[in-house]
């Protein structure tokens, strides 16, 4: 990472953008498969403008984060870019604008915020990567981010190959932690698609798999948030909060333990708080490859809270997305019914039909095996009964 650079004539954004650049790299630290160059590092090149091909080839990088810091009247703009320093192309770039009395208070959060943005990005890169490669030539990263690359597919033929890719993966590193943690992910996922009488076994193979992920890593975030959640599905969301709180701890700006955070306390009865956390979910990675689940779990947290309206614009929102999956469609069905608006449940029941032909009202309350409260379930499926979805 390139310190970021002041371009203002005020020595006082020589500070900010000094502390800026080292919290970026201290959030981005966290993330267990990254490796950070420090600013130290590319203190040389501060004040000249250089190539990006050859920073990457005298530090050994394979990204480089540039930004700077500039200061307009009253006002502060921030701007990142992250670039691929093999042949120089923008993957990334954004610009922040902030009031200069609250500059150093948000500091942090917009570090956080930057981290935050720029991992999944990196990460979608390198699923690409892997995913051009041939088969045989595959190692034990490749094969991680090979099986990332089609778990996000969220589909069963995309859950089939990214179990195979895992496997492959700690077949290579029996100790590579993240694999078995992704194993267990996959599982998870499973255990919302897959016929009730196989979700027992995908449970227990999750727990134990994300348990001796953490085993392994004790340090790494996405591990303790496998765990978590396999903890949240099995009813244990006491348990689940504290390897969650882990996972936060470990890496302030990982999403995807925010969202799981707040599907364990919306089932934990806390939805208010469970809300903050999924609105954190999606502020931090709006891009996220998981944004659909986002948007639907918050969709349950207002429906919860009996605010139907408000579940009905993030159930849609879920459901724009390309790989929503039937459920979103369901939630979206039973809010409208419990909306009154019958006309536009049945429009939207009739979608969730042909997404899923055989779906109806027993099939809602088998997949709602997480729930701990059964009036939560009730009301959902009187929405769907509204919507003209068949009780068997």
């Amino acid at each position: 990472m390139m310190p970021f650079g002041n371009m203002s004539d005020d020595p006082e954004n020589d500070y900010f953008s000094y502390g800026l650049t080292e919290d970026i790299i201290r959030l981005l630290a966290r993330n267990r498969w990254l490796s950070v160059i420090s600013r130290h590092s590319t203190i040389a090149f501060q004040g000249r403008v250089v190539d990006a091909r050859e920073i990457g080839e005298l530090l050994g990088v394979r990204y480089v984060l540039v930004g700077s810091v500039r200061k307009n009247r009253d006002a502060v703009r921030i701007t990142a870019e992250l670039v691929r320093a093999a042949d120089g192309k923008q993957l990334w770039a954004d610009k922040y604008d902030l009031q200069l009395e609250y500059i150093f208070d948000i500091q942090e959060e917009m570090a956080r915020q930057i981290a935050a943005t720029i991992e999944p990005e990196l990460s979608k890169v390198e699923q690409q990567l892997a995913a051009r490669k041939a088969p045989e030539s595959l190692d034990a990263w490749d094969c991680y981010q090979r099986g990332l690359w089609n778990l996000w597919r969220f589909t069963t033929p995309g859950f089939d190959s990214a179990e195979t890719y895992f496997q492959r993966a700690i077949a290579a590193d029996p100790n590579f932690a993240r694999g078995h943690g992704a194993l267990s992910y996959v599982n998870i996922q499973r255990a919302f698609i897959d016929e009730p009488k196989d979700r027992a076994a995908r449970l227990e193979t999750a727990l134990r798999q994300g348990r001796h992920a953490v085993a392994l890593d004790e340090l790494d975030c996405f591990c303790h948030c496998a765990l978590g959640r396999a903890l949240c599905l099995t009813h244990q969301n006491d348990e689940a909060l504290a390897a969650l709180d882990v996972s936060l701890e470990l890496n302030p700006s990982f999403a995807q333990a925010y969202f799981a955070q707040g599907f364990n306390m919306l089932w934990h009865g806390r939805e208010i708080e469970a809300e903050t956390l999924l609105d954190r979910a999606i502020m931090l990675s709006p891009r996220d490859s998981h944004i659909s689940a986002f948007h639907h779990v918050r969709s349950w947290a207002h429906f919860s809270l009996g605010e139907y309206d408000i579940a009905v614009e993030f159930a849609r929102r879920a459901t724009r997305q390309p790989n929503a999956t039937y459920q979103a469609f369901a939630t979206l069905a039973a809010s409208l019914g419990l909306l009154g608006d019958r006309a536009q449940a049945e429009t939207v029941a009739a979608e969730l039909l042909q997404r899923k032909p055989n779906y109806n009202i027993e099939t809602a309350r088998q997949e709602f095996f997480f729930c701990n409260d059964i009036g939560f379930i009730n009301r959902f499926v009187e929405g769907l009964r509204v919507a003209g979805v068949a009780k068997a």
